[in-house]
């Protein structure tokens, strides 16, 4: 069987946005903790209630972060693209990840360790305030999603989560969904059957075309307002 290519990990560190602000030497200490992790879509990196390894930096692919229920149903918390982090509660000893983390696609994955990450830390503190600033942004974007959740319809919902991903001074635009309707449903704490149903609605008030996985947003100011 082949064996999968191991990539220069200082270089593959020095490529991302989230490490801008450190040295060539810091790549290398950064890279002495970390290791190259493959995950194949709907393999599971890590359950709730597990110790992560480290702080995990998607590199390709996408990692979904979901809260289990009795019933075997999952609510999407969050979706993990190229360049962006999770598991950043591994910054501190033995704490317990809340959630579960899923490839929604065959992903190539970083995973610095703790002991790493605190001495390049010390070394540049410039990395705490970068990290600091991504987990505040993640909160906002936590507190923004159970708003939406509990103050607005199902509809104002699909709209919302539609019109956000337009440029925002555009008047129409075509978008390619990059996940299923079911998980973009989870994210929007709705049944399939009724992010459906919203999609026909809002196709028939013209709203919106849709053709296999590209829906076109014909008027974004009336998205907009419908989303509130």
């Amino acid at each position: 069987m082949a064996m999968a290519r191991q990539h220069c990990i200082p270089e593959m560190l020095s490529h991302q946005a989230l490490f801008r602000c450190l040295a060539g030497g810091e790549f290398k200490l950064l890279a002495q903790g970390a290791h190259e992790r493959r995950i194949a879509r709907q393999s599971c990196v890590y359950r709730k209630g597990e110790v992560p390894q480290g702080m995990h930096l998607v590199i390709s692919g996408q990692i979904k972060l979901t809260l289990p229920s009795a019933e075997g149903l999952e609510k999407i918390i969050l979706m993990v693209d190229p360049g962006d982090t999770f598991s950043e509660e591994a910054l501190f000893p033995e704490r317990h990840s809340p959630v579960c983390a899923q490839a929604s696609k065959d992903s190539l994955l970083l995973v610095l360790a703790r002991p790493a990450l605190q001495a390049v830390m010390r070394a540049n503190p410039a990395l705490a305030g970068v990290l600091m600033g991504r987990m505040a942004e993640r909160m906002c974007q936590l507190i923004e999603s159970l708003e939406t959740c509990l103050q607005r319809s199902s509809a104002q919902r699909v709209a919302r989560f539609l019109s956000q991903r337009a440029p925002k001074q555009a008047s129409s635009y075509a978008l390619e969904l990059d996940m299923n309707k079911s998980c973009i449903a989870s994210q929007l704490n709705l049944a399939p059957e009724t992010f459906s149903r919203v999609l026909g609605r809002l196709s028939r008030d013209g709203l919106i075309d849709m053709k296999g996985r590209t829906i076109t947003l014909n008027d974004l100011d009336s998205l907009r307002s419908f989303a509130g």
